[in-house]
């Protein structure tokens, strides 16, 4: 439709020009009136018909014209709408991470992920803070919702994060209602694993898991995990329970790196 528009306001001069010097010869070789009366009738009928189909083109032509403005604005209120949703949900988290971090007793450095670990063996994050913002290795990364990992290595202004989800990541832990030290690992699923909790020990689902404290690098009572499944073997000494991790590692953004190595206030029935 387009190229048959452009070709017709192309030639439309031309076109009409043709028409008229046809249409004068045919006058010019009729004297009859009667017949001449006839001609003008079906040429009038003809123009009629010309400038009706060209109104049509124009009309059609404008209508493509709107039609395209309209897609555009659609996407243009599109595409605000979603930045105004993004500024919003933004907007709430940084709230909810202030909020959290006014009333943490540690004192952090706020990073932000911006890339995944390329190494094949380790499961890290990479974040946007470094030496030059005094972090340092080994120190503790959390979220409002609890323990993400540590720091594993370092540039001026990046830094890697080793996450809980790696085979190589093990960290002290303590069952918030029996008090029982175990391990947290990760054995290559979606879920930690909690080992090392002797059958005897009464371990229900929904209990939280915390870190024990008797790490070097993790302080006391940072949330881990929620058990979510507890399984017994006649043949085996402890209980194997699985941890569903608090923090959900594929929707991560900011981070918090833990400067003081203060610990948390007492908890009921600690040690």
């Amino acid at each position: 439709m387009k190229r048959v528009l452009g070709l017709f306001d192309q030639r439309r001069t031309l076109l009409l020009l043709s028409f008229y010097l046809m249409l004068c010869f045919i006058l010019m070789a009729f004297n009859d009136p009667f017949k001449l009366r006839g001609i003008r009738i079906a040429v009038l009928q003809g123009m009629s018909w010309v400038y009706a189909l060209q109104n049509k083109f124009s009309y059609l032509g404008d209508l493509e014209k709107k039609n395209k403005i309209l897609h555009r604005q659609v996407l243009e209120l599109s595409l605000e709408n979603l930045q105004m949703q993004e500024n919003m949900l933004e907007n709430l988290r940084l709230r909810r991470l202030l909020k959290f971090k006014e009333e943490s007793p540690f004192t952090f450095i706020s990073g932000t992920v911006i890339g995944y670990g390329q190494e094949q063996t380790i499961r890290s994050l990479i974040l946007n803070i470094g030496l030059e913002d005094n972090v340092r290795k080994n120190q503790t990364v959390i979220t409002e919702q609890g323990l993400v990992g540590k720091i594993l290595a370092l540039e001026p202004r990046q830094s890697i994060t080793q996450i809980l989800m790696d085979r190589n990541s093990l960290v002290s832990a303590r069952l918030q209602t029996s008090r029982e030290i175990g391990v947290v690992g990760w054995s290559g699923n979606l879920w930690l694993d909690l080992n090392y909790i002797p059958k005897e020990v009464q371990v229900e689902p929904g209990e939280v898991v915390l870190t024990s404290g008797l790490s070097r690098i993790y302080p006391r009572g940072i949330k881990i995990g929620v058990v979510a499944e507890v399984k017994e073997n006649d043949y085996e000494l402890f209980k194997q329970i699985k941890l569903k991790p608090v923090v959900d590692f594929n929707r991560l953004e900011e981070v918090f790196v833990i400067q003081s190595a203060d610990t948390l206030p007492a908890e009921k029935g600690s040690d």
